[in-house]
C-alpha cells in the first residue's frame, strides 16, 4: 500500500502533468516516503522492498541514503515531501496509518539470518509482481490483474498417467523397460511421503524425466502444492523435456489454456503452437511463472532466486508451496553448491517447497554443512542393485601411452556408429575435420558444439536420431553438451578423459536401450596427448585419479563417486574462508543484495568481482547472430536485425532471433581480427559477418578454443 505513497506529494503530481504529453519520466523521488514510514513502524522488510521496487534490492547504505545525506536534509524531507504526502494519504488511504501489520517472526532477533534474507526476497517478489500486474491491468483496461488458473494436480496427474500408459503401449519394447517401470513406480510411491528433500538416483536411460513428473504431480495432488517447476542445466534438454511434458500434460481441447510453460532464452513466442490466446498466455506467464507446470533452466531458476532486479525476481514468490525438480543436478558448479544446498534447506523448511534432485551421478550435497543435519529421502530404495542390474556398457582405457587425436579418429572410424566426445570446441573441430577427411564416402560425419547456434544444433540432433534408427554409418563429434539428458543411443562411445561424472554421463549415450546383448556397448576413455580441457577440469581429473582408472573403479561406481565428490569438495575448499560460497554467505548475512548478485567491490572503485557473485556461468560473453537456416529463416534474421537497429527495438524480435544466436567470450570479441568480422546491433548484440560453416558453425581463426565450452 505504501510503495508509491510518495506520489501523493503535490510536486510529484504537478511534474507528472508537465511531462505527460512527452511521455518523459517524472524524475522525482517517490519511494523514500514509504521507506521512512516503514522505518517509523519498525517494519524492516517493508523498507527493503519499497526502496528497491524499481531499481532492485540493494544495500543498507543505499536504503539509508534515501533519508538524505545528513540530519538537516532528512528534516527537510520530513517537513516537505513526506509531510505533504502523508497529509493527502491520511484522507485518501487512512488504512495505511491505522492498520499497521505486525513484524514477521523471521525478523525477530536471534532468528536464522539466512531465512530472513530469503523472506525479504519473497516479499520483494510479491511487491514487484503485483505492481507490474496492476499496471498491466490498468493499461489494458482490464477489471483486475491477470491471474493464472492454477494447478489442478489431481486431474492433470490422471491425464498424465493415462497418456504415459498409451505411450508405453505404442512404443517398441526394450530390454530397459523393467528399469523404467521400476523407477516410475518407486517415484509414485515416494510422492506419498510428506514434503521435504528427495533424491532420485537412477541409471541413465531410466526415463527419469517422466518419473520426475509423476512424482511431482502426485505429490502436488496429495499435499496441495501450487505448481511444479522443473529446472535443467542446458537449453538443449530443456526444449527436449518441455516437448515431452507438453505431450503428456496439455489439454488438447480447442481454446484450453496450456499447462506447460517453457521458459528460457530460446523460446520464440511467435513459434509457440496454438492460437493467439495461447501465445499471449506464454508471453505473460513467462514473466512471473503464473503457470501450473514450468520447464526452465537451472540458470533461470537459481539466478532469479539469488538475484536482485525486479524483472528476474517477479517469479520468486511463485516457488512457495511448489514442487521443484532439479534435473541433471550433477551439472551445478561446485563453487556454488553450499549456497544451493542452503537455498534448498530454506525453501523446504520455510516456504513449503518439496525438492526432487534427479541424476545418475548425484553430487554429495549432504556432505555440506547446510544439509549435514538432514537425512535425504531416496526415491529408489536399492540404488546399487538397480545400477548393477542396468549395466549396459564395458569400459576400455587409452591413457598409457596417450594417443593423438588423429589416432582416436582413425580407431573410432572402424565402428559403424560412434560418438566421440571431447573437452573443448577446438578439439571437437579438429576431430570433426580429421574424420571428415578420413571417412569413407558412405559415412556421415557430423558435429555438435556451442560454436553452433541452437537451431543448428537442434537440426543436427534430429538428423542423428534418424540416421541411428536407420542403421546408417555415422560418427558424431561433440563437446560435453551431448551428455546431460540428450536422448541418443550409440553402440560405441569414445570419451576424452574428464571428471568421472561426465564420463559416466557420456556412457549413458551408449547402448541406451540395452539391445546389444550380454557384452553391451563399448565406452573408450582416452587421454589425448594433443587435446585440451577447461581449466576447471584439471583439479577434478587429478582427484579422480585416486579413485578411477584401468586398475581402479569405473566411472559409474556409485561408492567411488561418493568418495570422490566428498574429497573434491575438501580439495576445492568450497566452504572455506575466502571461497565464493563463503563470500556470498557473508553478503547474505549482511543483507547486501548487490554483493550477492554482482560480487564484492574491487579495490580502487574498479567495479565488482563477479567471479565471487552468485553466477552459474562465470564467463562474460557476447551474443552473436549467425547466418544459419533456410532462405526464409535467413530473411527473417536480416529483417529482425534491421528492426533491432531501428529507433524502437522490439523485444519480440530479439526472442525470434534467439535460435540463431551463439555466444563468444568478450575477450575474444575484443580481438581486432574478430571485431572486424562483427557489427554491432543493439546493446551487446553483434552480427557475425565472417564464415559460418554448415558443419561446425562459427569459424573463429586461429583460436577456436576461445568458444564457450
Amino acid at each position: 500500500m505504501i510503495h508509491d505513497g510518495g506520489k501523493a506529494w503535490c510536486e510529484w503530481q504537478a511534474k507528472l502533468l508537465r511531462v505527460e504529453a512527452s511521455g518523459a519520466r517524472v524524475g522525482l523521488d517517490h519511494k523514500s516516503f514509504g521507506v521512512q514510514l516503514a522505518r517509523r513502524h519498525g517494519l524492516e522488510p517493508v523498507e527493503w522492498a519499497v526502496a528497491g521496487h524499481h531499481g532492485g534490492l540493494t544495500r543498507r547504505a543505499e536504503v539509508d541514503a534515501l533519508f538524505g545525506e545528513d540530519d538537516h536534509r532528512e528534516e527537510q524531507l520530513r517537513l516537505g515531501p513526506w509531510a505533504d504526502s502523508e497529509r493527502v494519504l491520511r484522507t485518501l488511504v487512512p488504512e495505511i496509518f491505522s492498520h499497521v501489520p505486525a513484524l514477521p517472526g523471521d525478523f525477530v532477533d536471534g532468528g536464522d539470518r539466512m531465512v530472513r534474507e530469503f523472506a525479504l526476497r519473497f516479499l520483494y517478489s510479491c511487491l514487484v509482481d503485483a505492481d507490474v500486474l496492476d499496471t498491466q491491468a490498468h493499461r489494458l483496461g482490464l477489471a483486475g490483474p491477470r491471474v493464472g488458473s492454477g494447478l489442478e494436480a489431481s486431474m492433470i496427474f490422471e491425464r498424465f498417467v493415462a497418456r504415459r500408459s498409451e505411450f508405453v503401449r505404442g512404443r517398441l519394447s526394450s530390454p530397459m523397460d523393467w528399469l523404467r517401470e521400476s523407477v516410475f513406480e518407486q517415484a509414485l510411491a515416494a510422492a506419498m511421503v510428506g514434503p521435504g528433500l528427495f533424491r532420485m538416483t537412477a541409471p541413465t536411460g531410466a526415463a527419469k524425466t517422466i518419473a520426475a513428473a509423476g512424482f511431482a504431480l502426485r505429490h502436488a495432488a496429495e499435499f496441495g502444492k501450487r505448481r511444479v517447476v522443473v529446472a535443467v542445466p542446458f537449453i538443449t534438454i530443456t526444449e527436449q523435456n518441455a516437448a515431452v511434458y507438453r505431450a503428456l500434460l496439455n489439454d488438447d481441447a480447442a481454446g484450453a489454456e496450456p499447462v506447460v510453460l517453457e521458459h528460457h532464452s530460446n523460446v520464440d513466442v511467435d513459434r509457440v503452437r496454438g492460437d493467439e490466446r495461447t501465445r499471449s498466455w506464454q508471453r505473460f506467464a513467462a514473466e512471473n511463472w503464473d503457470a501450473p507446470f514450468v520447464v526452465t533452466t537451472t540458470v533461470q531458476l537459481l539466478e532469479s532466486l539469488f538475484g536482485r532486479r525486479p524483472a528476474q525476481m517477479r517469479k520468486v514468490h511463485r516457488l512457495a508451496d511448489s514442487v521443484i525438480v532439479l534435473d541433471e543436478v550433477q551439472a551445478l558448479p561446485h563453487r556454488l553448491l553450499p549456497q544451493v544446498a542452503d537455498a534448498l534447506r530454506i525453501l523446504s523448511e520455510r516456504f513449503g517447497v518439496t525438492v526432487l534432485l534427479s541424476s545418475a551421478t548425484q553430487p554429495e550435497l549432504w556432505s555440506l554443512s547446510p544439509l549435514a543435519a538432514l537425512k535425504p529421502r531416496d526415491v529408489v530404495e536399492d540404488v546399487e542393485a538397480m545400477f548393477a542390474g542396468a549395466r549396459r556398457v564395458r569400459y576400455q582405457w587409452r591413457v598409457d601411452p596417450k594417443p593423438m587425436l588423429a589416432d582416436v579418429v582413425a580407431e573410432a572410424l572402424g565402428y559403424r556408429q560412434v560418438l566421440v566426445v571431447v573437452n573443448t570446441v577446438r578439439d571437437a573441430r579438429v576431430v570433426f575435420e580429421g574424420a571428415r577427411d578420413l571417412a569413407a564416402p558412405d559415412v556421415r560425419v557430423v558435429h555438435l558444439s556451442t560454436g553452433m547456434c541452437a537451431a543448428h544444433r537442434q537440426t543436427v540432433l534430429e538428423r542423428v536420431r534418424g540416421w541411428l534408427a536407420a542403421g546408417e554409418s555415422l560418427m558424431l563429434v561433440s563437446t560435453s553438451l551431448i551428455e546431460a539428458g540428450v536422448d541418443v543411443d550409440f553402440p560405441v562411445v569414445y570419451r576424452a578423459v574428464a571428471p568421472p561424472d561426465s564420463e559416466a554421463q557420456a556412457a549413458g549415450r551408449c547402448n541406451r536401450e540395452g539391445r546389444l546383448g550380454p557384452e553391451g556397448g563399448l565406452v573408450v576413455l582416452f587421454d589425448p596427448a594433443d587435446g585440451g580441457a577447461p581449466p576447471s577440469y584439471q583439479t577434478q581429473i587429478d582427484k579422480a585419479g585416486a579413485y578411477f582408472g584401468p586398475d581402479k573403479a569405473e566411472p559409474d561406481d556409485l561408492a567411488a563417486l561418493g568418495r570422490y565428490f566428498a574429497a573434491l569438495y575438501r580439495t576445492l575448499d568450497i566452504e572455506g574462508r575466502g571461497s565464493v560460497s563463503t563470500t556470498i554467505e557473508w553478503h547474505r548475512w549482511h543483507l547486501d543484495f548487490v554483493g550477492v548478485a554482482d560480487g564484492p567491490p574491487l579495490p580502487g572503485g574498479r567495479g565488482r568481482d563477479r567471479t565471487k557473485a552468485f553466477r552459474l556461468i562465470l564467463e562474460d560473453t557476447v551474443p552473436v547472430v549467425v547466418p544459419y537456416g533456410s532462405p526464409d529463416e535467413r530473411r527473417m534474421v536480416r529483417d529482425g536485425l534491421a528492426a533491432l537497429r531501428g529507433p524502437t527495438p522490439d523485444s519480440a524480435v530479439w526472442r525470434r532471433l534467439q535460435p540463431f544466436m551463439t555466444t563468444v567470450r568478450r575477450r575474444t570479441v575484443d580481438r581486432p581480427e574478430i571485431a572486424a568480422l562483427m557489427s554491432p546491433v543493439v546493446g551487446d548484440l553483434r552480427e557475425w559477418r565472417g564464415d559460418y560453416d554448415d558443419g561446425f558453425g562459427l569459424a573463429l581463426e586461429p583460436r577456436g578454443e576461445d568458444f564457450i565450452l
